[in-house]
């Protein structure tokens, strides 16, 4: 079976953003699902959003996401899509182990297993 690159990115990336979402978010719920909503779900507001985004830009080596772009992110999934997108067309980078870690331990846990 081939992987594509896409498949790959989402691979890494989607248990990365749900359990970063997971530990950030205001409203906590069993499992974080791609179609849970941020805001109506999760709960989050704009300076969670922002904390968010902060680790997600760090995580993934992103630039800065302007507002239009980040008004979009409705729902975990569209974050997970819209960093593949950006690690795919080279706006962004695949975390290794140490940044990974780093940034879980933030939140006092352990980085997921991936």
């Amino acid at each position: 079976m081939t992987h594509t690159p896409a498949a790959v990115g989402a691979e890494v990336v989607a248990p990365l953003v749900t359990n970063l979402v997971s530990l950030i978010a205001p409203r906590k719920v069993d499992q974080v699902e791609p179609e849970h909503r941020l805001v109506g779900d999760l709960g989050f507001h704009s300076l969670v959003l922002a904390e968010l985004g902060y680790n997600l830009e760090e995580l993934f080596g992103l630039e800065t996401l302007g507002p239009e772009e980040a008004m979009k992110l409705e729902r975990v999934g569209d974050v997970i899509r819209l960093i593949i997108t950006e690690v795919g067309e080279g706006r962004g980078t695949y975390p290794d182990a140490d940044t990974v870690s780093s940034i879980f331990a933030r939140f006092g846990v352990d980085s997921p297993a991936l």
